[in-house]
């Protein structure tokens, strides 16, 4: 089996870095495989800006779903 453990905490010997390497260890001995998405070490930023797209579909009336799509559509 399979396990992932999405992390998000900015000090890792904090209680939510004790619990989800309790979680790990404890998944683990149960056979597990275990993999941990560390959000703050992978500078994830949860805000969703203009920003985030160097070309706009429509400068005029952003709306973030389109771009996502677009910029999708551009990658393949």
């Amino acid at each position: 089996m399979k396990s992932l453990i999405v992390y998000a905490h900015p000090e890792p010997k904090s209680f939510n870095g004790a619990l989800k390497d309790k979680a790990v260890e404890t998944l683990e001995a149960q056979g597990y495989e275990v993999k941990v998405s560390d959000l703050y070490a992978m500078d994830f930023d949860p805000v969703a800006r203009k920003e985030d797209f160097k070309n706009l579909t429509d400068p005029e009336f952003f709306k973030y779903a389109v771009e996502q799509k677009m910029h999708m559509i551009t990658m393949n």
